[in-house]
This record gives C-alpha cells, sequence and structure tokens, in this order.
C-alpha cells in the first residue's frame, strides 16, 4: 500500500470516528482539527512501524513478534498491562527459543 493510499485511509477513518464521538458525546470537532488528527495519526504510525523494524533486526530476525510490541509500549503502564493479559506466552515461548540456541556446543576428546 502506497502512502497516499494509507495516509487517505487514516484520515478518512479519523473523519468517521470523529462523527461517531460527535453524535455521541453532542460535541462539534472543527474540520482542521480533525484533520490534525489524522496526520499525527500517520506519522505515529510510520515511527511505530520504524522503531518495530529496529527491534527485530537487532534480535536477528526478520518477523515482528509480540515482545517486540510490547517493547513498543513500555512507556505506556496502562498499555503494557492490557498487552500482557492478551499475549502472556509470548515472553516464554522466545526464551525457549533462546535456551535452544545456546545449548549447541561442540566436545572434543584428545584420547
Amino acid at each position: 500500500m502506497t502512502d497516499k493510499k494509507l495516509r487517505s485511509g487514516i484520515h478518512l477513518d479519523t473523519k468517521q470516528i470523529s462523527k461517531d464521538v460527535s453524535k455521541e458525546l453532542e460535541i462539534d470537532f472543527d474540520e482542521a482539527a480533525v484533520e490534525l488528527v489524522g496526520e499525527m495519526v500517520f506519522k505515529k504510525l510510520l515511527l511505530y512501524g520504524s522503531d518495530l523494524e529496529a527491534f527485530c533486526k537487532h534480535a536477528r530476525r526478520s518477523t515482528v513478534t509480540p515482545d517486540d510490541v510490547k517493547l513498543l509500549c513500555r512507556n505506556n503502564a496502562s498499555l503494557k498491562v492490557f498487552l500482557e493479559h492478551e499475549c502472556p506466552t509470548a515472553r516464554n515461548e522466545v526464551t525457549n527459543l533462546k535456551n535452544k540456541r545456546k545449548v549447541t556446543a561442540i566436545v572434543i576428546n584428545d584420547d
């Protein structure tokens, strides 16, 4: 998906969400404010994507894992608790993988 299509989709979703919230809370949103929120969401998602890519490269992987997402959200306590609740076993699976890699050893006998 191109940046232009992604940006457009995010802006459309932001407008729809603002309309829904406007009806529910009986308040109005300035169109410029909604556009700014849409642009902020787009920029933040680009940043998240870059961070997730960096975490996965640092771990010498080509796949983003739930632990990468948890690391991304480490400064948001409530979101971190939510993610731990939604995906509690991710850490155990990664730890088991690391242990499997460390077990390999070469033994040489000098008899």
